[in-house]
């Protein structure tokens, strides 16, 4: 009685078959990961920003103004993350994340991968014991516009470190509401199209896009 079996030729056929359609897919499912990953990085660190906002207004009652704080806001959100590093002022030189020798700033760039503009992120940071880094700025114009909060939801160490990425600003109102710049009554509503556009040269492209990916279902599956 015979018996069948596979030729290594036809083994050899199929083993370049799995290849090939392996080789097809598996970088649409890596990169459905990674977008998966930043989605849930963003979405968290916005709920948890906003549970660290209303404790600090629950606990102090003071609106969220440099009258109010100074420079202290940085202090007080950092205490409610426990955060495990403090990463004082880009500009200074002092904390994580610096200027590079020539005074310039490299280590982040724009949504579509051109210089970022430090000057709205540069006042102080920390990290977090799960490595989430924060960049606050409460300089003079805090003022009139609140504090600025930017979170690099994977941290500052893993890539891609792209503003509209895992890279995400925030402001702080006055009252204590949280809102993902571009979001209306932010200092950027009325440019969010501008500074979240992947054609934009602008040294802040990418500022507004925490609206999009707070309210675009799509917006996280359409990076690339």
């Amino acid at each position: 009685m015979s018996k069948n079996a596979f030729t290594l030729a036809e083994v050899l056929i199929t083993l370049g078959i799995i290849g090939i359609v392996a080789a097809m897919t598996l970088p649409t499912l890596v990169n459905r990961t990674r977008q998966k990953e930043l989605e849930t990085g963003f979405k968290k660190q916005y709920t948890l920003l906003q549970q660290a906002v209303m404790s600090i207004s629950y606990e102090d009652n003071l609106p969220f103004e440099r009258n109010s704080y100074g420079a202290k806001f940085k202090k007080r959100l950092a205490e409610k993350y426990k955060a495990t590093k403090d990463c004082g002022a880009i500009n200074n030189n002092t904390g994580c994340v610096i200027n590079n020798e020539d005074s310039t700033f490299t280590y982040y760039k724009t949504l579509n991968g051109n210089t970022l503009s430090r000057m709205y992120f540069d006042d102080g940071g920390f990290i977090t014991i799960e490595g989430t880094t924060f960049f606050i700025e409460q300089g003079a114009q805090s003022s009139d516009t609140g504090y600025l909060v930017s979170i690099d939801v994977n941290g500052y160490k893993k890539k891609p470190n792209l503003m509209g990425y895992d890279f995400f600003m925030f402001q702080i109102t006055k009252e204590g509401k949280v809102l993902p710049m571009g979001s209306e009554k932010t200092y950027w509503a009325d440019e969010k199209e501008e500074y979240c556009s992947k054609t934009s040269s602008s040294s802040i492209n990418g500022f507004t896009c925490a609206y999009y990916a707070a309210t675009d279902e799509d917006y996280f599956k359409n990076l690339h």
